[in-house]
């Protein structure tokens, strides 16, 4: 696998009410989307959610 093929990048468009982060690849193909309430306690969750996308020992950077 090509270095650049190791890396993931995340997206977090806020809003009043709830936010929603768009995960992509090298290659800029969407992976995902992901959409949370704007409350402290969905927020853990939310990052739970986002480390599962480094399993198999992908990069994550947040842009």
């Amino acid at each position: 696998m090509h270095e650049k093929q190791k890396h993931i990048y995340v997206g977090v468009d806020l809003h009043k009410h709830q936010h929603v982060a768009v995960i992509i690849n090298c290659w800029q193909e969407k992976l995902d989307e992901i959409k949370v309430e704007n409350k402290p306690p969905a927020f853990s969750t939310f990052l739970l959610d986002i480390d599962k996308l480094t399993e198999g020992g992908l990069n994550l950077y947040l842009v």
